[in-house]
């Protein structure tokens, strides 16, 4: 009986690490990946506003670490969109009225951010809500292209320039449209329709709109940094797009 004994005491003894070891492991598995593409409406807010009443479309994303078994995800965040365009037919330098090309003035925005957010990790519907702080980056470029070939640029630059910090808060829903299998029960790929808004407020920078165009005794329009609007930066934006987790 001595060897029997034995045997369960080595088994005993090789096993009492077993719920240890999967602790472990459980601590310090990996969460998950989480990334989105979102269509993106700026709307100017306050002193803005009061400046530049346009409306900005363009485009947002999100890149974000999802802590395992935690309501918590972390990322980065950006968008672009163009908040103003203004077109004119100019006469060529050195030709006169004999040739004529398209100049177009384009009023951009863009925003970056870091976000911490907090979500259920399991459901179809995932409401969540943010805090974000980063940077609102303006700008105006011009440019010149060839009347008759529209994508042949000629010349551009950039007018103006500046950035702002901004912090803001927001939140939104995601809706599960499907879901992957997977080896590791949990880990299959997650595809969502992602709907948020966000308030960012942001701090003082010069920028134009499209009320900064003057024009020159000739009728040449003139983007003087003189004519340039500074306030405050505050805006609403409203998302709409497709989120993957995986």
């Amino acid at each position: 009986m001595k060897p029997l004994r034995h045997t369960v005491q080595l088994l005993l003894l090789l096993l009492l690490p077993a719920p240890m070891l999967l602790a472990q492991e459980e601590a310090f598995s990996i969460g998950q990946g989480q990334g989105g593409l979102h269509f993106l409406l700026t709307f100017p807010q306050g002193e803005f506003k009061e400046n530049s009443d346009d409306i900005g479309y363009g485009l947002g994303f999100d890149l974000g670490y999802v802590l395992p078994r935690m309501p918590l995800s972390v990322g980065l965040t950006g968008g672009f969109s163009v908040y103003g365009t203004r077109e004119f037919d100019v006469p060529f330098y050195g030709t006169g009225n004999l040739v004529t090309v398209e100049l177009t003035t384009h009023n951009n925005i863009a925003t970056g951010h870091a976000f911490l957010r907090v979500q259920p990790q399991d459901g179809l519907f995932r409401p969540y809500v943010e805090g974000l702080v980063g940077l609102h980056v303006f700008w105006t470029e011009s440019e010149v292209k060839d009347e008759r070939y529209e994508d042949r640029d000629i010349a551009g630059s950039t007018n103006l320039s500046d950035a702002a910090f901004s912090y803001g808060a927001g939140g939104g829903v995601m809706f599960r449209v499907h879901r992957g299998e997977s080896d590791t029960p949990g880990r299959g790929v997650e595809v969502f329709i992602d709907l948020k808004a966000r308030y960012l407020y942001g701090g003082k920078a010069k920028y134009f709109d499209e009320k900064s165009i003057t024009f020159d005794a000739n009728g040449a329009p003139l983007l003087l940094e003189a004519n340039a609007l500074e306030s405050t930066t505050d805006m609403l934006q409203t998302m709409i797009g497709v989120a993957v987790r995986f």
